[in-house]
């Protein structure tokens, strides 16, 4: 995907080619995205490294753990009990489904099913830990292949497509470091241009927010509000991106419709940018992480204060009222929620917040900070890690504008994640491992797995956990109805289009 035709940011080079919960927590990152893109077509090879797990047919066969003292399993452990725990699954699917073939995809999805209906036994957390490291490490394999079988690196994708990484990277830099003004909005345009193929030009970006902030001062002014009261201009956001409103132009009517929710694609594992402000400015469209994003802009644009906030899989807004008591706002469904209700309703949730994790206000410079995380995994979807620098580097520039906190979101998390995968899987390549047992043999190597094991453990021992699996299907089902009915309707959330009416 090649940066906008039509972005004009100074440094950028020019003419280059119901129930409050029915809406799904979006993910930070879909970390099963696949290469190639859009830029490159790349050859499949043989996953070398998974069979030392030897668990592709089964999703939900991992390790169990038996030792109550925290610690890092040995591979030769995890190997053993991995096998022992595929045997006694397979006894139970031939019991299941007679003498016939291994399971299909659908008996697979019956059984994961069946465990929704808590009909199989949850995953220890230990055994969660192990599914997530199989993922990463299938995810490191089967994108290394860029780099070993055809030198992507130094292709012209590459190094054409880089410079707009390195050259956005500096930007936001030189807004944390306080050497150009601090904008969110043009932090998050300067990084999705990096990825590139916006739906907006520069020009028509900064024009329509502009053209949003106007209407709702307009809208507010016509009802009586006064433009100075900041928690009336954070009632104009709220009604503008939630409801159809009408203010008069030159003696003329003019409306806006309301943003809904995209369903198709959410959580953008066929094209990145549904994951980007620009597609939800461009179409009207969104999730919760575009929405709470668009509230921030167009709060800067009306000079009022608001932060971001993090949930698991979610993020929303917080501000101060009249009263200074911090609320809690739903861009997603027009709602304010307390924290109580957020603890009752997912409770994973605790730790981390206590860990300041989630439900935390995130400042102006926090947010910007973090649009570094999103660019190094859109860099990361798009070219995966490369020599590690650019994503190393945005990941330690962000750093220290969250001090006393281990993580801040998922993203992060997933970025040191697939480095430590991609270290494991790189190293036990160049050894020639194929048994998970001879990783002992190669202090170096039972180093790199520990290490790996060990950051997975500290995550989850913050607090930073996945919904339970059950949770997760049961929205996942619904959301895929959702998006089917969307598309039965021949909605195209994908369309550039206005929200004005005339």
């Amino acid at each position: 995907m090649r940066p906008n035709e039509n972005c004009n940011l100074t440094d950028d080079k020019k003419n280059m080619p119901t129930h409050v919960w029915h809406i799904w927590f979006c993910s930070c990152l879909t970390s099963q995205s696949k290469m190639p893109n859009q830029k490159s077509q790349i050859t499949k090879h043989t996953v070398w490294f998974l069979c030392i797990f030897t668990v592709l047919s089964f999703d939900n066969c991992f390790a169990q753990f038996n030792n109550p003292q925290p610690r890092v399993p040995s591979p030769s452990e995890v190997f053993q009990q991995q096998q022992s725990r595929i045997e006694q699954q397979n006894k139970q699917l031939m019991i299941q489904f007679g003498n016939t073939p291994p399971p299909t995809q659908e008996d697979i999805i019956a059984g994961q099913q069946r465990q929704m209906q808590g009909k199989a036994p949850l995953q220890t957390h230990q055994e969660q830990i192990q599914k997530e490291m199989v993922l990463l490490l299938k995810e490191a394999d089967q994108k290394t292949k860029v780099q070993n079988e055809i030198d992507y690196y130094n292709s012209p994708d590459f190094l054409n497509d880089q410079p707009y990484y390195l050259n956005a990277k500096d930007f936001i830099k030189e807004m944390l470091e306080d050497k150009r003004p601090l904008s969110i909005k043009d932090a998050y345009y300067k990084s999705e241009s990096a990825y590139g193929n916006l739906l907006l030009s520069h020009d028509e970006y900064n024009k329509l927010i502009i053209s949003n902030a106007n209407f709702i001062k307009q809208w507010l002014k016509e009802n009586g509000y006064k433009l100075t009261d900041s928690e009336a201009l954070h009632y104009g956001i709220q009604k503008f991106m939630s409801d159809t409103l009408y203010i008069r132009i030159d003696g003329k009517l003019v409306g806006h419709m309301p943003y809904y929710y995209d369903y198709i694609d959410y959580i953008a594992k066929d094209d990145r940018r549904n994951y980007f402000v620009t597609k939800t400015l461009a179409t009207g469209t969104g999730q919760c992480h575009t929405f709470p994003v668009t509230y921030l802009i167009l709060a800067e644009a009306l000079g009022i204060a608001a932060n971001l906030a993090y949930n698991p899989r979610h993020s929303f807004i917080r501000y101060k009222n009249k009263n200074n008591a911090v609320v809690n706002y739903e861009t997603t469904v027009d709602r304010f929620l307390a924290d109580a209700f957020y603890l009752q309703t997912l409770p994973i949730m605790a730790k981390a917040q206590k860990n300041k994790l989630y439900a935390f206000s995130l400042t102006k410079k926090q947010v910007v900070a973090t649009v570094l995380y999103d660019m190094a995994a859109n860099f990361a979807r798009e070219h995966w890690l490369a020599d590690k620098i650019f994503i190393t580097e945005c990941m330690k520039i962000a750093k220290p504008h969250f001090p006393n906190q281990e993580y801040i979101n998922g993203t992060e998390s997933y970025l040191n994640k697939i480095i430590y995968a991609e270290t494991l899987n790189t190293m036990a390549k160049e050894k020639g491992i194929t048994d998970a047992a001879d990783i002992e043999k190669y202090p170096d190597l039972l180093k790199a797995y520990t290490d790996y094991y060990s950051y997975m453990e500290k995550v989850n021992n913050l607090g930073i956990q996945d919904f339970p699996e059950s949770e997760e299907l049961r929205m996942m089902e619904y959301a895929d109805k959702k998006g089917r009915l969307q598309t039965a309707k021949k909605i195209n959330s994908k369309e550039k289009k206005t929200l004005f009416i005339k």
